[in-house]
């Protein structure tokens, strides 16, 4: 799509209105503008807090959409994770991930190798146009020997021997949001926090913009509003008169910041020898380990994140059956990165794999509100991009 920058938006004279200023909410900002449409992203706290300021810092490109055969959401992954390493290549980096083998489930050397290949041939495009420091290598196996030379204390017991591969790693996530908010703005965008939407504004069956709190409340204008509010969608959604139970249906992630030493240059896979034991991702981070991700049912009523002491002893246990030499203790933990995302259907933990939009306008509500609850961190643009796409020509608002 070709960017056609558009007058910054200012109250009253926005063509929509973004409800939400975590990663969906920017990106849908960023893609108004590229389209041609001012935006005016309204945030109850800060750019980029809440869930997204919590993330793994994993831009993955899909490999895992190869267990299900899901070749769509493989290429649409490999393309975005292309984006951001075009985009910000000074702070979004190809960095290597290894997974021990030991002939559990699909986790197998000879599997792995063609799952390898397979994805070599299907995201043949993945490094076109990018710098050669920006490239991401194809994936291969290693053998026992080789596996203990990347990472030493490696549990020796069944080890088959390992996979290396390279996903996107942004390190400094807080310079990334900071770099897309002004990408955003460039097109055009405004953006307001410490603003809160407390209601919409309706004339007739249509959205005529959103009234909100804080310093600058009062009414902001606009035929559009794009409810991207994340844990808070649900309720906002309701708030403004379009009801949507399974907008958003939280479990609780959260990683781990802990001051150890990194088990190896690369970051870890690892999963302890019990069958049905969860894989944990280790990170090296500024000499120290981020590790992730832990789920937990949420069955709180509100929306703010917060983890029991019984859950973060729980992930702890989890590493040392995953990693003992990590040897992390309560002591070590120096940070607690929370977050609520959308819960899989049928389950109690998993999240969710699939984003959800809704136009209530269709549903029987307000004509020109549109929901969108978002899943990955990695495709925010590309759903952004649909979500923008779809949206009524701006002569029709």
């Amino acid at each position: 799509m070709t960017s056609k920058p558009a007058r910054p938006a200012r109250s009253g004279d926005a063509d929509l209105i973004v409800i939400g200023g975590g990663i969906y909410g920017v990106m849908l900002a960023f893609e108004a503008g590229r389209a041609g449409r001012r935006a005016l992203v309204l945030e109850r706290g800060r750019i980029g807090d809440a869930t997204t300021a919590n993330w793994f810092r994993i831009l993955h490109g899909g490999f895992r959409y190869l267990q299900s055969l899901d070749i769509v959401r493989t290429r649409e992954s490999a393309a975005e994770r292309r984006w951001f390493l075009d985009f910000a290549p000074d702070l979004v980096q190809p960095f290597p991930f290894l997974m021990p083998l030991y002939g559990d489930g699909l986790k197998r050397p000879s599997f792995l190798r063609m799952a390898f290949l397979l994805e070599s041939v299907l995201t043949a495009g993945r490094n076109r146009g990018l710098r050669p420091e920006s490239r991401i290598a194809p994936g291969r196996t290693l053998s026992v020997e080789e596996t203990a030379a990347v990472y030493a204390d490696v549990r020796r017991e069944g080890l088959l021997g390992a996979a290396l591969w390279q996903d996107a790693v942004a390190f400094d996530d807080r310079a990334l949001m900071n770099r897309l908010r002004h990408a955003a703005e460039t097109l055009g965008a405004v953006f307001e926090e410490q603003t809160p939407a407390l209601d919409l504004q309706v004339s007739g069956d249509r959205v005529s913009g959103v009234i909100v709190g804080g310093p600058r409340s009062g009414p902001r204008t606009a035929p559009l509003v794009i409810n991207a509010a994340g844990p808070w969608s649900g309720e906002i959604a309701e708030r403004f008169g379009a009801p949507a139970p399974g907008l958003f249906r939280p479990t609780l992630a959260f990683n781990l910041l802990i001051d150890r030493p990194p088990l190896a240059a690369t970051g870890l896979a690892v999963a302890g020898p019990s069958p049905g034991a969860p894989m944990l991702f280790l990170l090296p981070l500024e000499g120290r380990t981020f590790a992730g991700t832990w789920h937990v049912e949420w069955q709180a009523e509100d929306r703010e994140a917060r983890v029991a002491e019984a859950d973060v002893d729980a992930f702890l246990q989890a590493l040392a059956q995953a990693a003992p030499a990590l040897g992390a203790t309560r002591r070590d933990v120096l940070g607690i990165l929370p977050g609520l995302q959308p819960l899989a259907t049928g389950s109690r933990t998993a999240v969710s794999d699939r984003p959800l939009t809704i136009d209530h306008g269709r549903k029987g509500g307000p004509r020109g509100l549109i929901s969108v609850s978002g899943v990955k961190y990695t495709t925010a643009r590309h759903i952004a991009q649909q979500v923008v796409a779809g949206l009524p020509d701006p002569a029709d608002c």
